[in-house]
């Protein structure tokens, strides 16, 4: 029998943030068939080669490919199988984007409540490494819309897990960074779609110790709330911004001026990790930063008209606009640091953030807050508290700011997100997430071979 797959035996392998590189291999079926992942274990990986799936490949850190592992690049697998009408049920292959899924639903008139804001992500990488949306509070991790799903693993065939159902399989895949095997297909929950239009509005903060009261009271009442900061900021206005909250409103009269057909989305998004450091100089810096910050924080704190967004718009902000934002690191590429402040900690994370940064010159691009509300469990990024996001360019001063965040996550009890930081020490994830030795334990008891790997799982000695 002919192959039915390309095989690229040497790639070389970029992150996102462009702190990883790694020489494996790839591999793409050329179409959405389970014989095709037969055909590739048998002429490719009967070895026991390591191997990993690789979705939309934007995971900040590294967990869709290593160096002399072999990624499996799941985008053929992308078909809506089934859809529950009466239940909002979907199931969908893992491989279909965050897109796909959008444009078949709202025709609908149902969404994911829960999704990254990137419309090329995939079904199985919101699986993996359990992505929040724009209300966590509210809405839960992606795992409580995953009803239940399909896993292929060579030594163990296709198994069904749910919450009912294999359970500690299903455990362990949400969240597990793909390193149980391939995910093959999900059902999903999805959620009625009030309106196709957004009332967006705007929160002046002039002090960052208000976000966690206004950030929780907001996200308790709307559909979508997140804040931003001005962290070039000095003195009493170091943090100032404002939260962007969103409700959905209905109404024949109330839509936002687009075309017809505008709310689908297209199905390709050009950004990745080659394309993302295409310009060869790096823009930021500490006096373009503080020019940008006045101008963008001035013209939002000062808006006082609501205006109506599509939801798609609310789903993925500023597509092309960020594009030329993450374009604008150049080839250095930039860090992310998004970590879940307790409530109680959060004034003296702010007030060291300040001192540090009083003291040294770093551009942080984007400062920028959730509240979230759950249990933290294996190596799920859960809990209770302020999600803060922060931004800046990769290079010495980064450098030195990432170990001093690292300490501050020991010190004051932190949770990092390790799928947005690729350099993410191992130490700091043990002090981090008490249930790292459980999962690693429960891990090595399914996949025994250790057969699905990664630069992340390798670097955290998983």
């Amino acid at each position: 029998m002919a192959q039915t797959f390309d095989f690229k035996p040497q790639v070389d392998f970029l992150s996102f943030d462009g702190g990883v590189k790694a020489r494996g291999a790839l591999v793409k079926p050329s179409q959405s068939a389970l014989r095709e992942l037969s055909d590739i274990e048998e002429k490719i990986l009967s070895g026991k080669k390591a191997r990993i799936t690789s979705g939309a490949g934007l995971s900040f850190g590294a967990p869709h490919f290593g160096d002399d592992i072999v990624s499996i690049d799941n985008s053929r697998f992308s078909e809506i199988i089934d859809y529950d009408s009466e239940n909002g049920l979907l199931e969908v292959q893992a491989g279909a984007t965050m897109a796909h899924v959008f444009n078949f639903l709202v025709e609908k008139e149902r969404y994911l409540v829960t999704q990254p804001g990137y419309p090329s992500i995939t079904v199985g990488g919101c699986i993996a490494v359990d992505v929040h949306g724009k209300n966590q509070l509210r809405d839960g991790n992606f795992r409580e819309q995953v009803q239940s799903l399909k896993l292929f693993h060579p030594s163990r065939g296709i198994i069904s897990a749910s919450a009912d159902i294999n359970k500690e399989i299903f455990d362990l895949t949400c969240g597990g960074y793909g390193l149980t095997g391939h995910i093959i297909s999900a059902k999903i929950r999805t959620r009625s779609l009030v309106s196709p239009t957004m009332a967006l509005y705007i929160v002046p903060l002039d002090n960052i110790l208000d976000t966690p009261a206004y950030i929780t009271k907001a996200a308790k009442e709307n559909d979508f709330v997140v804040s931003w900061h001005d962290f070039s900021a000095r003195g009493a206005a170091f943090g100032r911004g404002f939260l962007l909250v969103g409700k959905f409103v209905a109404g024949p009269e109330i839509k936002p001026k687009r075309a017809e057909g505008a709310l689908h989305l297209p199905l390709h998004w050009t950004l990745n990790a080659q394309s993302r450091k295409g310009l060869d100089l790096a823009f930021y810096s500490l006096p373009f930063n503080r020019l940008i910050n006045v101008l963008y924080g001035g013209i939002n704190r000062f808006s006082t008209e609501a205006r109506l967004i599509t939801v798609q718009e609310c789903l993925y902000p500023a597509r092309t606009l960020r594009q030329l934002y993450y374009k604008m690191f150049g080839q250095a590429g930039f860090h992310e640091s998004q970590m879940i402040v307790p409530l109680d900690r959060f004034a003296e994370f702010t007030e060291a953030l300040k001192n540090w940064l009083d003291r040294n010159e770093l551009a942080v691009t984007l400062a920028s807050a959730k509240v979230f509300m759950g249990t933290q469990s294996l190596l799920r990024f859960d809990g209770d508290g302020i999600c803060f996001a922060l931004n800046f360019p990769r290079c010495e001063a980064s450098g030195r700011f990432m170990l001093f965040l690292d300490q501050l996550t020991i010190d004051l009890g932190l949770t990092p997100y390790m799928v947005k930081d690729s350099r993410l020490p191992l130490a700091v994830v043990k002090k981090a997430y008490p249930q790292y030795d459980e999962f690693k334990e429960r891990l090595r008891k399914f996949d025994r071979e250790r057969l699905y790997r990664s630069e992340l799982s390798r670097r955290l000695e998983l």
